[in-house]
């Protein structure tokens, strides 16, 4: 019985959570509101743009994620939008990228 009983008010502390704003994602979807992102992407898509944001560091990361929730996709199909997403991520990664030449 009292098993249930926590199980009944853990529930209720769920809820809570998410009706007042303090669950995970305020209201955009979780994951940091990228999952209006990923559902205006192809499945394929959306692995790639996993696997591109899987090379880069986490301070470039949340500023990018944060950057790509601007983005409106309404007026694009999906390859342009992948295209603006991941124009991001290359960018981020051309001012990141660094070289020496030995001589």
């Amino acid at each position: 019985m009292n098993i249930n009983a926590t199980g009944n008010m853990m529930q209720t502390q769920m809820q809570t959570r998410k009706m007042d704003g303090s669950g995970q994602g305020n209201g955009q979807g979780g994951a940091n509101g990228m999952k209006s992102v990923m559902q205006n992407l192809s499945a394929e898509d959306r692995v790639t743009l996993q696997n591109e944001l899987s090379n880069i560091s986490a301070e470039d990361k949340s500023a990018i994620k944060a950057q790509m929730k601007q983005i409106d996709a309404t007026n694009m199909d999906s390859s342009t939008y992948l295209n603006e997403l991941l124009s991001l991520i290359n960018s981020s990664n051309e001012d990141t990228t660094s070289f020496s030449i030995y001589a």
